[in-house]
């Protein structure tokens, strides 16, 4: 724990020194539901937001109303969370739920302007991967943000019969990627989008269905905004900014693009687009399938398949009965003790005594012959 502490110290230091000079506050926003795999998911972005070496703010929007097994699971973290329900719950097909998440996250943004949250608003969904190099790059943003986004989508069930080889690798490159595209003077001059033409068919429509899960032509996780832009009455706020109150009965927001006049003033991150510190992933499980409340085993499940071998005997031993025990005791009593042997002082004693009396009789013959002579 020594090294550890020591290592922390020169982290800290080396950020003091070469990092951001003042940092501000993070409010990252994740969308939710209890669902078999959030456990999975919401701990992988919890424990990254709890390496962030910044002030951060959680803002937790479930589906369906807030519910204990999320509150317990994100009060391990402990950040600062802001934990709060959206009345819908999470339909079933894919782009019904891609709609609400919008939804929800446009809550959290109303959070941010009622609470007016100063700091850099990131969408942090729960089942994407951050570098920990993405939160100090958008640390250097000033109003709006993009970051290029990989996105992790498999080609198992697209159908690649009729497309030759030399067709995928134009359409498609092996790294989807989405974001910002720049030119050579590192300026905004278009973006790259996933190009979902090879897995159409193939697609996955609601979450029980086995294909593909496309993403949106733009996703929220891709962006970063400063929340100054969301207060309601801010002097500084840039013309090309809508009011969040003009975009609230938008059905489809797609992206935060969508709070924006005029797009062209967005900053590319991350390189100018040509770093991915961000991934983009959806895997669910069945829409039916079980699993225990807080995935904590109580009761403890049944033996399906019996060890051969276990650590305990198949029958106890056999304890003595009080008859058997009272006879012991008596012959115990019964046996006479041994005789007493003679301790090793008693032996050194007689030991001595013998050389003491051969002392003795040594020196009376020799007395005797002196007075011969």
């Amino acid at each position: 724990m020594k090294a550890h502490r020591i290592i922390e110290r020169v982290q800290r230091e080396q950020r003091a020194q070469f990092g951001v000079k003042n940092p501000r506050t993070l409010i990252a926003v994740t969308p939710t539901y209890v669902r078999t795999f959030q456990t999975l998911h919401l701990t992988g972005v919890m424990h990254s937001l709890m390496l962030v070496p910044y002030d951060l703010v959680w803002i937790v929007v479930e589906a369906g109303g807030t519910s204990n097994e999320t509150a317990s699971l994100i009060a391990k973290s402990g950040l600062r969370t802001i934990h709060v329900g959206y009345k819908e719950r999470m339909p079933s097909s894919w782009a019904d739920r891609h709609r609400l998440e919008a939804k929800m996250r446009l809550h959290a943004l109303k959070i941010v302007r009622e609470e007016k949250l100063d700091g850099i608003v990131m969408f942090a969904d729960d089942s994407n991967m951050h570098s920990m190099e993405l939160f100090d790059e958008i640390q250097n943003v000033k109003w709006v943000g993009a970051l290029s986004v990989g996105i992790l989508a498999h080609s198992n069930n697209a159908d690649e019969s009729s497309v030759s080889a030399a067709e995928k690798e134009a359409d498609n490159p092996p790294i989807p990627v989405q974001g910002p595209a720049c030119n050579s003077s590192n300026k905004l001059v278009g973006w790259h989008t996933f190009n979902s033409l090879p897995y159409v068919e193939k697609s996955a429509n609601y979450i029980d269905d086995w294909g593909t899960v496309l993403p949106r032509k733009f996703e929220w996780a891709g962006f970063v905004v400063n929340s100054r832009l969301l207060w309601k009455d801010y002097d500084e706020k840039p013309e090309w900014m809508k009011d969040l109150a003009l975009v609230d009965g938008v059905d489809d927001m797609e992206s935060p693009l969508v709070l924006m006049k005029d797009t062209s003033v967005v900053e590319p991150l991350g390189r100018c687009g040509r770093q991915v510190m961000l991934w983009w992933l959806r895997v669910e499980a069945r829409s039916d399938s079980k699993f225990p409340p807080g995935w904590v085993i109580d009761p403890p499940l049944e033996i399906t398949v019996p060890s051969k071998r276990t650590p305990w005997p198949d029958a106890p031993p056999e304890l003595p009965s009080i008859d058997k025990s009272i006879s012991v005791q008596e012959q115990m009593v019964a046996v006479k003790r041994p005789p007493k042997t003679r301790s090793s002082r008693s032996k050194r004693s007689s030991r001595s005594k013998r050389k003491h009396e051969a002392r003795t009789v040594e020196t009376q013959v020799s007395a005797k012959q002196t007075e011969q002579n």
